[in-house]
């Protein structure tokens, strides 16, 4: 069978049956395993073409989504209009060539995207998507499922030290002035609310008896994690390095450590 070729019939691994489209699927059926009945390879529905598709078939449609990507959709849905003042709101919009998770049309005029990973994405994708949202005049949010499989190491809310990065993350965190926004989910369960995370090098000290002082041993896919803090989810939108970006009112740790001796200091004066 072409792989191309749309079907209307499916064999239901676990139910151990075969469905027809027009007679309708079980509810959640993109959480079954579902077989072509000729040549039993993988297949996923389409909800858009109403029709089955073989895996890995990319001139259609995606990938079937996971639960952890939907949860994640649905909460921004919901949460972002209570920050931001919007006047349209879209799940899975279509935008020239590409399919945005969500969508908001904001009262000042901006337009707003959402894009919420939860599978891998190379570095060139989504610097290549982030360029076609800029360049039709919309502004751009990633956020990443830190338990999810688009980071190497999950990601907690937590000062952690030797954690693994991707060139995709450490790419965000450049273009995002040093941070990197996640959120923690695990089916439909939101197990940690978005955070902001930024990433430190990390050096490790090496073991000799002469060496007493400093880490000196840089370990280039492994970084520190600092916790920052995210007042709320009004969004800013900002213009940098010829992209555009959406990101939250959060500040650079830097900024906030800078505040903190400030203030100690300011302490110390006034006793």
């Amino acid at each position: 069978m072409e792989k191309d070729k749309k079907n209307i019939l499916a064999y239901n691994f676990k139910l151990g049956k075969i469905f027809n489209i027009l007679d309708g699927l079980p509810e959640d059926f993109q959480n079954f395993t579902w077989l072509c009945t000729i040549c039993k390879k993988p297949l996923f529905y389409n909800e858009d073409l109403n029709c089955f598709l073989h895996k890995g078939n990319r001139s259609y449609c995606f990938e079937p989504e996971t639960i952890e990507h939907k949860t994640m959709k649905a909460y921004w849905y919901v949460m972002f209009p209570k920050f931001n003042q919007v006047s349209l709101k879209k799940l899975e919009y279509k935008i020239g060539d590409q399919i945005a998770d969500v969508y908001f049309e904001l009262r000042n005029g901006k337009k707003v995207v959402i894009e919420c990973q939860n599978s891998q994405i190379s570095k060139r994708k989504l610097i290549m998507r982030t360029k076609n949202y800029t360049s039709k005049g919309i502004y751009v949010l990633w956020i990443f499922n830190g338990h999810g499989t688009c980071v190497s190491d999950k990601k907690n809310p937590k000062i952690e030290e030797e954690v693994g990065v991707l060139g995709m993350e450490k790419r965000v965190h450049s273009l995002y002035g040093g941070r990197v926004y996640y959120m923690n989910v695990l089916g439909k369960k939101i197990v940690n609310p978005p955070f902001a995370l930024h990433l430190t090098p990390f050096f490790k000290h090496k073991e000799s008896e002469y060496n007493y002082l400093g880490y000196d041993k840089y370990y280039k896919d492994k970084r520190s994690t600092i916790l920052g803090k995210i007042p709320d989810y009004k969004i800013i939108c900002i213009e940098d390095k010829g992209y555009k970006l959406a990101r939250f009112t959060d500040k650079h740790v830097s900024t906030l450590c800078t505040e903190q001796i400030n203030r100690h200091i300011r302490g110390i004066c006034q006793k």
